[in-house]
């Protein structure tokens, strides 16, 4: 019976320490659960901020596109209007050059006196009394 005993408290040993090792067993199992599940709440929330992401991008690489369009159909616009500047300011150059020219000769030519022009109403009755007329009307 005594060998009966001690194998029972063996037994009872052996089955405690797979108690207390279960128990550790257990305890790290529900610790790696939690880390695994906060570990997939930060994955889903690392893909919704990837989906965003990517949504964001889409619309920014439309703004984009549209913006090169816009851009491209203004570089055009520059074009003329750069062309349509350097033709004004050759033009004024010129006027420029001109009045210049102008200026040189209108100083060249000597002042003459202006001519007294009569006016036309005593124009008119210095004839008439020339030629004997009179106002007899």
């Amino acid at each position: 019976m005594i060998p009966l005993v001690i194998v029972l408290i063996a037994v009872g040993v052996i089955v405690i320490l797979l108690a207390i090792f279960i128990t550790f067993a257990l305890r790290a199992n529900s610790l790696l659960s939690r880390e695994k599940n906060a570990a997939m709440r930060v994955l889903e929330e690392a893909t919704a901020g990837k989906e965003h992401l990517k949504a964001e991008n889409g619309k920014l690489q439309q703004e984009l596109h549209f913006a090169q369009v816009q851009n491209a159909g203004q570089e055009g616009v520059l074009e003329e209007l750069k062309v349509l500047y350097k033709k004004l300011l050759k033009e004024h150059t010129d006027l420029e050059a001109r009045n210049a020219a102008l200026q040189k000769t209108l100083e060249a030519q000597p002042t003459v006196p202006k001519r007294a022009v009569p006016k036309r109403g005593a124009q008119a009755v210095e004839q008439d009394g020339e030629h004997g007329r009179t106002d007899a009307r």
